[in-house]
């Protein structure tokens, strides 16, 4: 069954009375018209049809009450989460799951081989394709930058294969950074790959509480410069190996 179309109305859960007509002959007509304004509302509330809105609710000295729901238009007034329902909890608007923003979700890959021009020194991994994506972006000027357009807790988990040019052992280390200042206590270190032409995989995964608008890099360093991150191409028997995948998925707001 079709759902009915969207109506841009007035109001549809607010009743305000009409000017009663001076003639009394226009009275029946005057009180079937309100009566039926009167039932559209209480129709709306009963079916719980609510209005957008367009402004926060906490303006211009509003008082929102524990409880309040609200639907938020998500552009003129935005509680974090976009386009969406949102309970007043006494302190914040708190999204109800479904809405726009709500189970946000990227997953990235790179496919070039990724070098360092110095040891020891931090680069970030740059990303040239998307599987699928909802609420997170690669920015375009810098891929290596991904941007959050809801706030929330995000399970990120980032997997790189790395490969040695030569025999010697390396170490190498991933972390994560935000708005370009690094996560504490994040960093992975790996000390391997004394063989030529080796490869291993390496991953690193946590949850991360960031803010709309914020981005998040993932670091490597290494301390030798015959490693580098460099995947495979396809075979006869399976697909080919990314040089970095990233997964993305919201679990909390």
């Amino acid at each position: 069954m079709a759902n009915a179309p969207s109506k841009v109305v007035k109001s549809v859960n607010r009743w305000t009375p009409n000017p009663a007509p001076s003639s009394n002959e226009k009275l029946s007509d005057y009180l079937f018209h309100e009566l039926n304004r009167l039932s559209d509302v209480i129709f709306n509330i009963d079916v719980m049809r609510l209005e957008k809105t367009h402004r926060d609710p906490s303006d211009n000295n509003g008082k929102p009450r524990d409880g309040d729901i609200r639907y938020s238009d998500g552009s003129d007034w935005n509680a974090g989460q976009g386009k969406n329902l949102y309970y007043f909890d006494g302190t914040n608007w708190i999204a109800f799951a479904g809405g726009s923003g709500s189970g946000s979700y990227a997953e990235f890959f790179d496919t070039s081989q990724q070098t360092v021009a110095s040891i020891n020194t931090a680069y970030p991994i740059t990303w040239n394709g998307t599987d699928v994506t909802d609420g997170v972006s690669l920015n375009v000027s810098d891929t290596s930058k991904m941007e959050f357009t809801y706030s929330g807790v995000y399970h990120i988990d980032m997997s790189a294969t790395i490969h040695s040019t030569s025999a010697s052992s390396k170490d190498v280390w991933i972390w994560p950074r935000i708005d370009g200042v690094d996560v504490a206590n994040s960093s992975s270190m790996v000390n391997s790959l004394d063989t030529n032409n080796h490869r291993q995989t390496i991953n690193r995964s946590g949850l991360f509480s960031l803010t709309s608008g914020q981005y998040l890099q993932w670091m490597w360093a290494t301390n030798d410069l015959d490693l580098d991150l460099h995947g495979t191409a396809a075979s006869a028997f399976g697909p080919a190996v990314p040089s970095a995948t990233v997964t993305i998925v919201q679990v909390d707001q």
